[in-house]
């Protein structure tokens, strides 16, 4: 297996387990209601003085570009996990179970299993663009190129933020003999994540392959 097919296959591992889950805050007691006050210059109203709540939306966006400008490896991996965990943080209980059944078929060979839960994931969530991309993965492995990137071109429109999904379109462009549109996904993905393992070596590969069928 070549380091491009190994890279591709990361991105076919299936978030099985639970993602991070909003921890409730402790509830205080009641106390006792205060005294009245009228028309007290100094009272402020809370409501407008509460801070905005970052939605998982906006944290995710702030995750990918912190991870365009990240100065290390070390930094960059763990901003790509960050953002990762954000995008599987709103999946239901039943869509996380459909991913458990997916990876299982997956280990087992069985892609049209695995491709099929991922369907049904797919029809209960078609707001969550991760969901899509799983099944990208899922048609790659399986020898559907066309398919994986029509996928992909979903996952990328809701979410062009997505390293990894243009990683793989340029590998399922390069499975497809299309080197040019392979080359030009990889260095949107070598934007959104400079530090990308084995990046620079699978840029001049491409390069090479573009630059062969131009002669």
């Amino acid at each position: 297996m070549t380091n491009g097919r190994r890279w591709l296959m990361a991105g076919a591992v299936l978030l099985c387990t639970s993602v991070f889950s909003a921890s409730a805050a402790p509830v205080p007691a009641t106390p006792a209601p205060p005294s009245p006050v009228k028309n007290d210059p100094g009272k402020t109203d809370s409501s407008k003085t509460r801070p905005h709540r970052k939605t998982v939306q906006e944290r995710l966006v702030e995750a990918e570009k912190a991870l365009a400008l990240a100065g290390n490896d070390k930094d960059a991996r763990k901003l790509a996990d960050q953002a990762e965990t954000l995008r599987n943080r709103s999946l239901t209980g039943a869509v996380r179970m459909l991913l458990t059944d997916s990876q299982e078929a997956l280990g087992k060979h069985d892609f049209q299993a695995a491709e099929d839960d991922l369907t049904s994931a797919i029809t209960i969530q078609p707001d969550q663009p991760i969901l899509r991309r799983y099944r990208a993965a899922i048609r790659s492995a399986a020898g559907d190129n066309n398919g994986a990137i029509s996928d992909l071109g979903v996952v990328i429109q809701a979410d062009p933020g997505d390293a990894t999904a243009w990683g793989m379109l340029a590998e399922a462009e390069r499975d497809r003999h299309e080197p040019d549109a392979a080359l030009r996904a990889y260095k949107q993905m070598m934007l959104l994540d400079p530090h990308a393992p084995d990046a620079d070596k699978q840029l001049k590969i491409l390069q090479k392959e573009k630059d062969g069928q131009e002669d």
